[in-house]
């Protein structure tokens, strides 16, 4: 099976937002963003597919983090380093960010310590760079509500839809490069209830399944043996 990433309308809508924080004009007005959804819809995905195609920072997920911790991450994404010293990693972050502005993504940031958001939103203003929260929907939402601080500083939000029938499709044929009928697409998508995991789990067995019986089509029968 191969490895496929779908450019999707979550996508597209999740890279302009990234595009327009990244903008010299985002300077002017709020400079943080918030992306929301159930688990399962491609937000990290979206958001390590942006970082590869430019100099964004990506931090990934850790529930523990501390205001210390997260910078140290943020610096280790901007060049490698990770100093111990708080006061280290801001003058790190200065110094980097004075080079090139760049877009700091915080994944999971629904997990985080409201300090922890607090801290970040003030390094964000001290050295004037970007940065886009990706959580769940509620549990972010009303996070960053509490604090009028953070809420009124927030310049774009996007919740990401459930993947569609279109984009089952295009994935099955891309990673698998089978036909896939508009009534077995239907039924994957009921299956899947709009979540990328069952997916990938499912097109693992599919694959399986076409090896084993030699055939390069998903048919009913065989998504009524797999998912039984």
């Amino acid at each position: 099976m191969k490895s496929v990433f779908v450019h999707n309308d979550n996508v597209s809508k999740f890279c302009d937002i990234c595009e327009e924080l990244e903008s010299p004009e985002s300077m002017i007005g709020p400079s943080l963003a918030i992306v929301s959804g159930r688990a399962g819809l491609g937000k990290s995905e979206s958001a390590k597919f942006f970082a590869t195609q430019n100099s964004s920072v990506y931090v990934p997920p850790l529930n523990t983090r501390t205001p210390a911790m997260i910078l140290r991450e943020i610096c280790f994404e901007l060049c490698k380093a990770r100093p111990f010293r708080t006061d280290d990693c801001l003058i790190l972050i200065a110094t980097e960010m004075a080079k090139q502005r760049r877009l700091v993504v915080i994944d999971e940031a629904d997990l985080l310590g409201l300090h922890v958001l607090e801290c970040l939103r003030n390094v964000s203003e001290m050295y004037s760079f970007p940065i886009l929260f990706i959580g769940e929907g509620h549990q972010l939402d009303s996070k960053i509500a509490s604090r009028r601080r953070l809420s009124s500083r927030i310049r774009r939000r996007l919740e990401f839809g459930l993947i569609t029938q279109a984009d089952i499709l295009q994935y099955l044929r891309r990673a698998l490069d089978v036909k896939v009928s508009p009534e077995v697409c239907s039924f994957i998508h009921r299956f899947c209830e709009g979540n990328w995991r069952p997916l990938l789990v499912l097109a693992a067995g599919i694959e399986k399944a076409l090896k084993a019986s030699g055939a390069n089509e998903i048919s009913m029968n065989l998504m009524k043996q797999i998912t039984a």
